[in-house]
């Protein structure tokens, strides 16, 4: 018996739907969850879209509670974290989307980006060369180059290692962490281990500066 063509169509419909779910966990967790997991990802997006930054990461943690292997929603989190100063977080959400073995060129233009902000500038070379491999839009190739090229540039004056500018990243975050919950004095430790590490960058001297002015008004 011929289907009708309203048939057809909602066949084709409810294809893709479970298509669309199957990224979101269906045939590994209930197809309930799995409709779960893709309606906080939309809510996630939507208020990307409309500029709700921490609900859109709220719905997005949520999605990613449910099934944590959902591509769609690591990247779109990975990018908003890269948007709100979460550069160390992004290179994490990245690396787990690259891991899974589905990463197309924008994943590792984006992993780049977040090597770049976080200081692994060796690392972020070899992330733009691999985004350009596998194919980016006309402005992304164009910023990944740019990118790479200064990124080179950098290397050939800074003395930094990968593994150094890692540590630096991760005392810089908590100093301004603490700082800004109000413990400039725990904030001090952190940022004289980022001075240790790199006695000229100028993030460290200022994070140091913003602190010993903290302390002043504290004892002033």
């Amino acid at each position: 018996m011929r289907r009708t063509r309203k048939e057809k169509e909602r066949a084709q419909k409810v294809w893709a739907e479970r298509a669309e779910l199957t990224r979101f966990g269906l045939g590994k967790i209930a197809e309930s969850l799995a409709r779960a997991a893709r309606d906080l990802y939309q809510r996630g997006w939507q208020r990307v879209q409309e500029g709700r930054l921490d609900e859109a990461q709220e719905a997005l943690r949520k999605s990613l509670e449910i099934f944590p292997d959902a591509v769609d929603a690591l990247r779109a989190l990975g990018r908003l974290l890269l948007e709100t100063d979460r550069a160390q977080e992004a290179v994490a959400i990245f690396g787990k989307v690259i891991d899974q073995g589905d990463a197309n060129g924008e994943d590792f233009f984006y992993l780049g980006e977040a090597l770049l902000q976080t200081g692994r500038r060796k690392r972020a070379v070899e992330a733009f060369d691999q985004a350009v491999t596998l194919g980016l839009p006309d402005r992304l190739r164009r910023e990944a180059e740019q990118k790479r090229a200064d990124a080179l540039e950098a290397l050939k004056s800074s003395p930094l290692t990968d593994e150094t500018a890692r540590e630096l990243e991760e005392a810089l975050y908590w100093a301004s962490f603490y700082l800004d919950m109000g413990f400039p004095r725990r904030a001090r430790e952190y940022a004289e281990r980022a001075l240790s590490l790199a006695p000229n960058d100028p993030r460290a001297q200022q994070m140091r500066h913003r602190i010993e002015e903290a302390i002043a008004r504290l004892t002033g």
